[in-house]
């Protein structure tokens, strides 16, 4: 069990481009090892392979594959993590060729990463089945192939017939599980509805904070509303979404604010959609609090991928507010730049660390709201 050991170590196995540049390649392999970290692991291998496109069997090739699976012996990994989103086929090739030499081997594709990470900062009954959910419909290919691996062993005549039953069986119970999940939620979440619809009667508006993780979403979030979220120098700390007040003093009146879970590049759609109940106060936000890492260097990269998400949650027409967070950090950004490119977005820069630019960001809100 890998909950059993201290510091497990961890293999990434990545794939690049032959027109990759070194600096991309190394802030993936950055952003991997952090959410490795972040699950409480070590890296002690790094292993890249240099390629236009993942090999349809292995995803990096059968002979490279046997490599690795020595490497996993000789250094003593516990996982190995390929950083993509696998086909169920290439992961099940992949574990079969390491585990030949090490049947306790885990092998986890990145998605499988970000779920085991979801799974050890769960705490409410809600985001523990949001996770199962998440898991359920990322194993689904999975089990498919499982099923028809059954069928085509199932061989000569009066058996194959079998091994298409062993087959629908899985896919039903798939699907049996994905609605048990789904009904559980809707309970658990009843309560949750009737708050936000509660609100929504008062005519008070919603402000959703939303952003790539770890760019400081909950620190704003206690900032404005003097809550005490747990923040930490990790990714996905926030799982549940969390509501309180913000008081706007030139109304003299308050708003409604949400934190939320972050957002990540390559996050399957099924994973977002099992959060569903989650983002339910960034859909029925009246403005979006998008909130940016000025220091980082992908600043422009992560806003494209939050971007794409809330496209692909059909809500990137919201108003939005760009919130450039940690000006206290050092930063080569000129903001002159900044603010002429993203003028529709009516770019704020703010430390929520320190407050600097609290009340300018206070002011922009009760601008976009109200039009004053």
């Amino acid at each position: 069990m890998l909950s059993l050991i201290q510091d497990p170590k961890f293999m990434l196995i990545s794939l690049v481009p032959y027109d990759e540049n070194k600096t991309k390649t190394q802030d993936n392999l950055d952003e991997v090892t952090s959410l490795v970290n972040t699950f409480g692991g070590s890296v002690s291998v790094v292993a890249t392979q240099n390629a236009a496109r993942g090999d349809s069997s292995t995803y990096i090739g059968k002979g490279k594959a046997h490599e690795l699976a020595d490497t996993i012996v000789e250094k003593g990994i516990d996982v190995a993590v390929i950083n993509d989103n696998l086909k169920s086929s290439q992961l099940h090739t992949l574990k079969k060729i390491f585990q030949e030499l090490k049947p306790e081997i885990l092998v986890w594709d990145r998605t499988d990463l970000i779920l085991q990470i979801f799974e050890k900062h769960a705490s409410t009954a809600e985001a523990k089945l949001q996770i199962k959910l998440a898991n359920i419909r990322h194993k689904g290919p999975e089990l498919y192939g499982t099923g028809i691996t059954m069928s085509q062993q199932g061989g000569g005549i009066g058996t194959r017939g079998l091994g298409e039953t062993n087959s629908e069986i899985m896919k039903r119970h798939w699907r049996s599980e994905i609605n048990k999940i789904e009904k559980q939620l809707e309970k658990l979440t009843a309560g949750q509805f009737r708050q936000m619809e509660n609100r929504k009667n008062t005519s008070i508006p919603m402000i959703s904070i939303i952003g790539y993780t770890n760019a400081g979403k909950s620190t704003l979030f206690n900032l404005l509303s003097k809550k005490h979220n747990l923040t930490k120098d990790a990714l996905f700390v926030t799982l549940d979404s969390s509501v309180g007040e913000l008081y706007l003093p030139k109304i003299e009146s308050k708003v409604f604010i949400s934190d939320t879970i972050g957002f990540i590049q390559n996050l399957p759609a099924e994973t977002i959609n099992a959060f569903k109940s989650t983002l339910m106060e960034t859909l029925n936000a009246d403005l979006l609090l998008h909130i940016i890492d000025i220091s980082d260097h992908l600043m422009l990269d992560k806003i494209a991928v939050v971007e794409e998400v809330l496209s692909g949650l059909g809500i990137d027409t919201k108003k939005q507010i760009y919130v450039f967070n940690k000006i206290d950090c050092p930063n080569k950004v000129n903001r002159d730049e900044i603010k002429q490119r993203f003028a529709a977005f009516n770019p704020q820069f703010i430390s929520a660390k320190t407050r600097e630019g609290y009340s300018q960001l206070v002011d922009a809100i009760e601008k976009e709201l109200f039009r004053l």
